[in-house]
């Protein structure tokens, strides 16, 4: 995990804001404070644009007992990250595992119906968001290349009124590092099939 205080020195050193001639640049020079103040918010953005438009974060969660309602339904709590659900991501967990059920409806965006019975959601979700005076110690739990990416949105952010050339050459180099980013690899639980060579022996494992 990353700093705050590391994310905030690389934003401030992309709009060559960070130090003069090796000494770090105080908060009462060159409007240094009002920069310092909106760097939480632009990193906010771009986090959210990023997972919610490049890079998804894939979570799996198991749902609550919920409240009995009538019609055999089951009212449960989404989780509060949750951005979208997954296509097949309601399953119901059986003896053979958990199994896609297609019966179950949203109540709003934070709850769920569905039959009784144990069930998991499988869902993308928000990222973190930094606070709003974030200490320098606070550590955000996200990847290097999001984060750096990040960064970069919030420089090109910050001198957006101030120095054209600077936005245009910060937001490029923002979107040349979304079209390199893939998703990483995932997994999905699922049963494990015997399957046997021509005459009848396993393949080893």
């Amino acid at each position: 995990m990353t700093t705050y205080a590391r994310i905030r020195r690389r934003v401030l050193e992309l709009i060559d804001q960070y130090s003069v001639a090796g000494e770090t640049i105080s908060l009462s020079y060159n409007g240094q404070s009002d920069f310092v103040h909106r760097i939480p918010g632009l990193i906010d953005q771009a986090l959210v644009h990023i997972r919610t438009g490049v890079l998804p974060l894939r979570t799996v969660c198991r749902l609550g007992e919920g409240t009995a309602l009538g019609g055999g339904w089951i009212r449960r709590d989404l989780p509060g990250d949750l951005w979208r659900i997954v296509s097949g991501g309601v399953r119901r967990v059986g003896p053979d595992g958990p199994v896609p059920v297609t019966r179950w409806r949203l109540q709003g965006r934070r709850a769920i119906l569905t039959p009784p019975g144990v069930f998991l959601v499988e869902y993308d979700r928000y990222p973190e968001q930094l606070p709003d005076d974030p200490p320098d110690e606070y550590e955000l739990p996200e990847d290097p290349e999001v984060l750096d990416a990040a960064c970069l949105y919030a420089a090109a952010g910050l001198v957006l009124r101030e120095d054209e050339a600077l936005y245009a050459a910060l937001r490029n180099e923002y979107e040349d590092r979304l079209s390199r980013m893939v998703p990483g690899l995932t997994a999905e639980t699922a049963a494990v099939l015997d399957v046997y060579q021509e005459g009848g022996a396993p393949w080893p494992l």
